[in-house]
């Protein structure tokens, strides 16, 4: 009967040994959950010029998003389903939400827009026409602009693909996107607008927005194609609308354009417009329009 019991008290004493050396946290690993939050991201559009166009519709397949300290490795969110839009239906700060997921909470670097090229076309005088989409479904098309995805948070962001530097028609009447896509944190941005009076001669007025100390005269040559513009608007009875805008200040161009959406001249500037965040800014425009300043 001794022996019985010390069989016991040994086996105890084991077993007290091993939970205690379990609990002892050297060789033990824990589980943490990685903090997380709400992208929700939505699309814009600066118009094309040619009044012959009047859709330009592209199909999306999904999103990557690189973080930051990522090295260049990409989060990949498929689509639920592929979403075509019609581009040209998102002017003056219309916006349609693309896609709203949770992600791993940091600092975003760049978005890549996957694109279904088969199933991307234009309308041009009422008649679908193939528009061409190079690497879109290959590489994709990545936005310039950085962001926050707070943890436990959302914050909801803004990629404009601006039609006017994006479409090219060649001499043989082929249509090819290369976007120029600008991506915002919305808030952190805000709006210029206003009425204008300036006499184009039946020309089409165009306003450009550049960053303050931007602009030079090589901006209008066919090479550069106004490729330092933040934005840009079409004038509409006699009213503008340059939306999503950073904080600072902006030099407004204002530009006379044909009816096939090709430039004609520089009308005047307007120097030094300041963009609150959330604030619409109220610049009216009228003749006589001042020289570039710098």
């Amino acid at each position: 009967m001794k022996k019985f019991y010390k069989a016991m008290s040994i086996a105890a004493a084991v077993l007290a040994a091993g939970l205690l050396s379990g609990c002892g946290g050297g060789s033990s690993t824990t589980t943490t959950t990685e903090p997380s939050g709400t992208v929700a991201l939505s699309l814009t559009d600066a118009p094309a010029d040619n009044e012959a166009i009047s859709g330009v519709y592209i199909t999306f397949d999904s999103l990557h998003y690189q973080y930051a300290d990522s090295n260049d490795s990409w989060q990949e969110v498929n689509l639920t389903e592929s979403r075509t839009i019609n581009l040209l239906a998102l002017q003056d700060g219309n916006t349609t939400l693309l896609n709203q997921v949770d992600l791993p909470a940091g600092e975003i670097s760049h978005v890549r827009f996957m694109i279904d090229t088969q199933k991307c076309y234009i309308v041009v005088d009422e008649q679908n026409q193939t528009l061409e989409v190079p690497s879109g479904d290959q590489t994709g098309y990545k936005a310039i602009g950085e962001f926050t995805i707070p943890a436990g948070g959302t914050v909801n962001v803004t990629a404009d693909f601006d039609l006017r530097k994006s479409l090219t028609v060649t001499g043989n009447g082929r249509y090819i996107l290369k976007p120029t896509i600008k991506i915002v944190d919305n808030s952190e941005v805000g709006e210029i607008n206003g009425s204008i009076t300036v006499d184009t001669n039946g020309s089409t007025a165009v306003i450009y927005a550049y960053a303050d100390g931007t602009w030079d005269e090589n901006e209008t040559n066919s090479t550069n194609n106004f490729s330092h513009a933040v934005s840009s608007t079409k004038v509409s009875n006699g009213t503008y609308v340059l939306p999503w805008l950073t904080v600072g200040t902006y030099d407004l161009v204002v530009l006379a354009y044909d009816v096939n959406g090709d430039f004609e001249a520089v009308m005047g500037f307007v120097n030094n417009v300041t963009v609150s965040p959330n604030q619409t800014t109220t610049q009216d425009i009228i003749d006589p329009l001042d020289d570039y300043q710098l």
